[in-house]
Order: structure tokens, then C-alpha cells, then sequence
């Protein structure tokens, strides 16, 4: 065998390792017990990749994505999963803010668990990004969500818990607000914030007993990160004080929630890795994939609940809803 020979075999076996070597898939999780995050691995392997994954837990701590960032800068990853808005944020910043000293600009990320990527300003619009980043909206819009609650009963005066320290949901309070303004309906809210301006959770009971005291016909739970690993807590107070409740995310209604409209976090983080071997085996770039929603929704109703608070089911709703024993 010639040396030219051998150096091209010795070239096509080193192609065909590189080829065969796994993906490296760098995940970023606000908090761990999320299906989602199970979904998107569980795509990956299923679509017959490859994937080494690279797992970080924030814990809820916006303060420890700086040094997440130096990390994934040094390991040069092939793709980004971000967990929610406030990892996404961190990790490549809002459209007009982003800063290349502190932001990921240059690899691919792709985001579950992210309410309202507009609102939140990470997207200018939804058809594609323009940037290194797509990703899986898991919530229904604010205007389905309210045709959903009006479903199953009148609304003359609909309560809400949010946390206004969030900017995305300053943005979803702005516009039900609206919304309801413009359906004749009054609109009553309360929030967890101390004197510091930050949410407490020993203020939480407090929070739901304001709302009880202004006899909202129901109260409705967005999908607020401070308000997630607290949900238990939250559904308790609301049945001891009578006060229907309208989710939207899974976990609320897991906790005892009455009713919401709801994606399974699982297959929000199924359709994130659909992106994500998009971007990987299909070399496409996040900037022009859009950003999208699970095509069918949930409507749920929690029995227990509708029985405790005698609220139960019209037999319209019956036909469609899935309903929860437990």
C-alpha cells in the first residue's frame, strides 16, 4: 500500500469517527422534576441520536447562570436546552440587551417551559427567531384561556396571583387586563411581594386570603416560577377558602387545581427535541425554525376539587374534558 494510500484511509476512518462521535447536548434546568426535560432527552434518543448530556440545576438562582455560561463557553457544546424563562434570559439575553461578555450568541439553544417568548423579549416574533435560538411554548394564549373559563361558568369578577418582579409577567398582567376590560369583566389581583420587592413565601396564605376577601367568581394561576415548587400550598389554601381555582400548567392542577388548560410537560420537551435534532442532524439553523406550541391543549377538571368546592362540570364540558379522579 502507497503512503498516499494509507494517509486517504487513514482520513476516512478518522471522518467516520468523528461522524459516529455523540452530540454533546448541554442542559440548563431551572429546577429538576420537570417532564419536560425527560421529553426532549427521551426525543433525542428515540429520533436514534447519539447524545452525551451535560446537566446544570440553577436551583431557581438567576445569580449562578454567569458562571453556567463560562462553563458551556469552555466545553463548546453542540446545542443548548434551556428550561425556562429566566434560564433562557440568562443564557442569551433579551432582544436589544444582549451582550456578547456575558450572553451565548454563538450556539445553538433551544427552550421549553418558556410562557410568552415575545412578552418575555426574547423573540420579536414567533415564525423565527433571527437568532441562535428556538423553542416549545408551553401554555395556551391568555384569549383561549379566558374563553375556557367562561366555558364552564360566568365571569363577573375573575382574581389573579402573579409575581410582578417578573417582567414576563408583568407583561401577561397588562394583557388580561385588557382582556377582561373588554369582556365587562372586573379584575381583581395579588401578588407575594415583600417590602424588598421580591416574592416571600410565607406570604403566600396571606396573598390568597386578600384575593378570598374580594369574592372573585375564580381565581386564575399563571405559570409563575416562584409559584411552581409552592403549588401544594397554593391549591390547599384556595379550597380552604373556597375558591375555584383555573390552571395553567400541569403541576397546579396535579396539586389540586379545580380546572385549567394545560400541554403535558412531557410533550412540550418532546417537541423542544424535535427541534433540537432539527438543528443537529438536519443542520438547520434555530434563527429560521419557528417557535411553536403543542397543536392540542388539555382541558382538565379536577373532581376532587370541583367536589369539595360543590362546583361541578357542565355536561358540555363533559363531552371533551379530561377529568381527574385524584
Amino acid at each position: 500500500m502507497t503512503a498516499r494510500a494509507l494517509l486517504a484511509g487513514l482520513l476516512l476512518l478518522s471522518a467516520a469517527s468523528a461522524s459516529a462521535a455523540p452530540y454533546r447536548v448541554f442542559m440548563v434546568i431551572h429546577r429538576t422534576g420537570a417532564e419536560a426535560d425527560q421529553g426532549f432527552r427521551d426525543y433525542l434518543l428515540s429520533a436514534g441520536l447519539e447524545v452525551e448530556f451535560t446537566v446544570r440545576n440553577i436551583e431557581g438562582d438567576a445569580n449562578r447562570l454567569p458562571a453556567v455560561v463560562q462553563e458551556i463557553r469552555a466545553r463548546r457544546p453542540d446545542l443548548i436546552y434551556a428550561q425556562s424563562t429566566l434560564v433562557t434570559e440568562g443564557l442569551v439575553g433579551r432582544v436589544g440587551e444582549v451582550d456578547p461578555a456575558r450572553h451565548i450568541t454563538d450556539i445553538p439553544v433551544v427552550f421549553a417551559m418558556v410562557s410568552d417568548p415575545i412578552a418575555s423579549g426574547l423573540v420579536t416574533r414567533l415564525e423565527g427567531s433571527g437568532r441562535n435560538l428556538t423553542g416549545a411554548v408551553h401554555v395556551a394564549s391568555l384569549p383561549v384561556q379566558l374563553k375556557a373559563m367562561q366555558s364552564f361558568m360566568p365571569l363577573q369578577r375573575l382574581g389573579v396571583a402573579y409575581n410582578p418582579s417578573e417582567p414576563s409577567q408583568r407583561n401577561m398582567f397588562d394583557k388580561l387586563k385588557q382582556l377582561t376590560a373588554q369582556a365587562g369583566i372586573e379584575l381583581v389581583a395579588v401578588h407575594p411581594l415583600g417590602k424588598d420587592g421580591k416574592p416571600d413565601a410565607a406570604r403566600l396564605p396571606a396573598m390568597m386570603q386578600a384575593l378570598a376577601a374580594r369574592r372573585p367568581d375564580l381565581v386564575y394561576l399563571p405559570p409563575v416560577n416562584f409559584f411552581a415548587p409552592h403549588s401544594q400550598l397554593l391549591m390547599d389554601e384556595a379550597i380552604r377558602l373556597g375558591l375555584p381555582t383555573f390552571c395553567a400548567i400541569e403541576v397546579q392542577l396535579e396539586a389540586g387545581g379545580m380546572m385549567g388548560l394545560v400541554a403535558p410537560f412531557y410533550n412540550v420537551g418532546g417537541l423542544a427535541g424535535f427541534k433540537a435534532t432539527q438543528v443537529l442532524r438536519e443542520h438547520r439553523s434555530p434563527a429560521e425554525l419557528p417557535v411553536e406550541t403543542l397543536s392540542r391543549f388539555s382541558f382538565e377538571v379536577n373532581m376532587p376539587a370541583a367536589h369539595a368546592l360543590g362546583l361541578y362540570p357542565p355536561m358540555h364540558i363533559l363531552r371533551y374534558a379530561r377529568i381527574r379522579e385524584r
